[in-house]
């Protein structure tokens, strides 16, 4: 069976005990970095050593038939990505998709995820909200998805580098206007965790998700 596993976004008591049940006991697991997900089952204390398979956006396609025929043998096969919930601007798509064409079983264990963590810290109405991801990086580019977005109700969602977050945050007010309500929330579930209004003084620093409404 495949299981599509949540993990902590910043704070390791975020994992589930349901995520560590099924860590004790696979045989494979799917990961976008072997050395990050690695010191993560370090930290846990796990006794189960699964296999660590290297399978990122670039190697996805090419490796789900490998992980197919492990599923075909009766192996437990986990997901993980380098943190918060697969699939979400992470690989895995795919391979779920190919499960669903094969008639095999998988599921989902949920838990941490950014997006839906810095809509609850923003403070904004939630009702509705769009989820954006990663916009590209080339501001031409970025403004045309923002424009897109413009006549949507609700609160919108953007993962954001923290070298870009500024510009970003202009570009979403040319667009939107100044009266936009911008919160930037960086640093999730860790020690320095901080909301942000629109306003940006300095360095930005940490991993940064921008809500605007």
């Amino acid at each position: 069976m495949l299981y599509i596993i949540a993990t902590p976004i910043g704070n390791l008591g975020d994992i589930s005990l349901r995520a560590v049940e099924v860590l004790e006991k696979l045989d494979v697991l799917l990961c976008e970095d072997t050395r990050k997900t690695g010191l993560l089952l370090q930290s846990l204390n796990l006794k189960n050593k699964p296999k660590l398979l290297a399978f990122y956006d670039e190697v996805e396609q090419q490796k789900i038939p490998q992980v197919i025929k492990m599923l075909e043998d009766g192996m437990e096969v986990g997901l993980v990505s380098d943190a918060g919930t697969p699939l979400v601007s992470d690989p895995g798509w795919m391979l779920v998709r190919k499960c669903q064409e094969k008639g095999m079983a998988y599921t989902s264990l949920p838990g941490a995820n950014a997006a839906i963590n810095a809509l609850v810290l923003s403070g904004l109405p939630m009702g509705r909200f769009a989820y954006l991801g990663f916009l590209p990086k080339k501001s031409g580019d970025r403004k045309k998805i923002l424009e897109q977005y413009k006549n949507i109700d609700g609160a919108k969602v953007v993962y954001e580098s923290p070298f870009r977050t500024k510009e970003l945050i202009d570009e979403i007010k040319e667009i939107y206007g100044e009266n936009v309500k911008i919160r930037i929330c960086r640093e999730m579930t860790k020690k320095f965790e901080e909301v942000l209004d629109g306003k940006i003084d300095g360095e930005i620093k940490g991993e940064v998700v921008v809500v605007f409404e």
